[in-house]
């Protein structure tokens, strides 16, 4: 950017001396008389052959172009370059034809206005000029001055278009600019997001990676809580074994119990019933005491039988003992089976409490997976789109860029190529100036004439709102005169108004009153526009009436 403000610097540089030479040129010969006020198409300075040394250049515009050459870049020196050149064989040329004419006036003068006119049809013959005046040595310096002044003039116009031309180089170059500079700031951002995706990429792989590895230990996890549960199902598989065995042992104990009971009951039943044959047996033969051997058999016997029977008591005692101690055993084995099986539904409840949990931890985290694996699916799918941007962007910069370094080069080949003669050039640019020129007067004139129809038109339109205007007056007018109340009683009457005969005690009458009545009518306007304001000046003032007549009613005199 430096150097295109070094060119621009060095270009208006230029301009302001050049400006400032035609400056002094003007204020050094006030004589030549008002050239500024001629129009362009008026000037008829051209020369026809340009000798060798019309062409030679000034030291300190040839130093000023190494200068620039020494600061701008290849192309833009070389542009400058062939400018600032051609200015210098333009002034020189102009020089050099000022000297020459002085010879040959009017024949050279006649001619150049002669062709000037085939090729442009507005140029002046100077030879009504010289015809005009009687002598020639009379009108030669006014005549030099105004030549000079012209070519100064066209010198100056034509200064005026290259600095125009440069400028919209300019102006293009640092558009261009501006747009690489968008462009790369767009490629920077792209890569930065480029850049982003990268990390986001990376950060997802490792919560991925981690991800991966919860959940191998929560399989492994669920993997130990199943061998525990197995486990847990054997040991109550063998315990419910157990206890059947447990069961079947107190059932055949039970049966043989009251087996023994009913063994016993019956033996009892058998002494019982031999005890009481017996004692008939003796009392029948304590009848017939005849015999005593009987007797003491009989009492043998029933000492017999009364340590049988006390045998047979504690063998039963003994009997119902066991049955107490087993039967406390089958209640203590089945408090432990029970105990046991709470203990094992609690455990089995916990350990399904447990796998619920940890099969709502795999789901969530295999839903926290697939949403990872979605992101990251549709963040490859971002990056592989802002790649393929990328490189579609950067493909066409490049073909941008080629196309405008091969315009670059074109422009630079014309430029290269383009003929040195600055009569040529001079005749081109001036018509095109003249062509530019009567453009623009064509267009002055029809401008004029839009503007001149449109006055008219503005004139008709004021007229019509006058008439209307004046038409809406009398209609209100008329309306106010119909109206009764208000709009009347707020007319002016006719000997209220100012006259140049009153004294100035009426004339305040009249501005107090017509400033009183103004104030009416504003507050009436304003009561009318607003009616919650109205409403609340009638209640007050129904208000105060009603409370001076209770003052007035209630107050007695004294």
């Amino acid at each position: 950017m430096s150097w295109f403000q070094d060119l621009a610097g060095k270009a208006e540089n230029i301009l302001t001396k050049i400006d400032q030479n035609a400056a002094t040129v003007l204020q050094t010969k006030p004589t030549s008389g008002d050239v500024e006020g001629a129009p362009l198409l008026e000037v008829s300075v051209m020369t026809n052959e340009v000798s060798s040394q019309q062409v030679t250049t000034k030291p300190r515009i040839v130093a000023k172009s190494s200068l620039l050459n020494k600061k701008l870049p290849k192309g833009i020196m070389r542009s400058a370059s062939i400018a600032s050149y051609e200015k210098s064989q333009e002034l020189e040329a102009e020089t050099q034809s000022l000297k020459s004419e002085k010879q040959n006036v009017s024949g050279a003068s006649s001619r150049r206005s002669s062709l000037n006119s085939k090729k442009e049809g507005t140029v002046i013959d100077m030879s009504e000029l010289v015809a005009k005046n009687s002598t020639y040595t009379e009108r030669e310096p006014n005549y030099t001055i105004e030549k000079e002044l012209a070519a100064m003039k066209i010198v100056l116009a034509e200064v005026k278009a290259e600095r125009d031309e440069l400028k919209s180089e300019l102006d293009t170059a640092i558009s261009q600019q501006l747009s690489n500079g968008e462009t790369e700031s767009k490629l920077l951002e792209l890569e930065v997001l480029c850049q982003n995706l990268s990390e986001e990429k990376n950060v997802f792989a490792g919560k991925l990676l981690n991800i991966e590895e919860a959940n191998s230990k929560y399989v492994k996890s669920i993997s130990e809580l199943e061998s525990t549960i197995a486990k847990h199902i054997q040991c109550e598989q063998e315990l419910n074994g157990k206890l059947e065995t447990a069961k079947l042992e107190t059932e055949n104990a039970l049966a043989e119990l009251q087996q023994y009971r009913v063994r016993a009951h019956a033996t009892l039943q058998l002494k019982e019933k031999t005890i009481e044959q017996l004692k008939e047996q003796m009392n029948g033969d304590r009848a017939d005491s005849s015999i005593s051997t009987n007797d003491m058999k009989f009492s043998n016997a029933e000492q017999i039988l009364h340590i049988e029977l006390e045998q047979t008591r504690q063998e039963k005692a003994n009997l119902l003992e066991e049955i107490n101690n087993l039967n406390e055993r089958m209640k203590q084995r089945e408090i432990q089976w029970l105990n046991n099986e709470e203990k094992l539904r609690v455990t089995v409840h916990g350990l399904e409490q447990n796998v619920q949990r940890l099969q709502q931890q795999v789901s969530f985290e295999t839903d926290k997976f697939k949403l990872l694996e979605d992101d990251f699916k549709t963040k490859q799918k971002e990056l592989v789109s802002a790649r393929e941007e990328l490189i579609k962007q950067r493909t066409s910069f490049t073909l941008r860029i080629h196309e405008k370094e091969s315009e670059n080069n074109k422009l630079r080949n014309k430029i290269h190529t383009r003929p040195v003669s600055p009569l040529n050039d001079h005749e081109d640019r001036l018509a095109s100036l003249t062509q530019s020129l009567v453009q623009k007067q064509t267009a002055l004139e029809t401008v004029t004439a839009e503007r001149n129809a449109l006055r008219i038109q503005l004139e008709k339109l004021e007229n019509q709102y006058r008439n209307t205007a004046s038409q809406v007056r009398q209609q209100r007018a008329v309306y106010l005169n119909s109206n009764v109340t208000d709009d009347a009683k707020s007319q002016v009457p006719n000997f209220m108004l100012e006259t140049p005969f009153d004294n100035n005690v009426a004339r305040r009458m009249k501005r107090a009153y017509s400033s009183l009545d103004s104030i009416g009518i504003r507050l009436g306007v304003f009561l009318r526009r607003y009616p919650l304001i109205r409403i609340l000046v009638i209640v007050y003032v129904a208000v105060l009436h009603l409370w001076v007549m209770f003052v007035l009613l209630s107050s007695t005199p004294t």
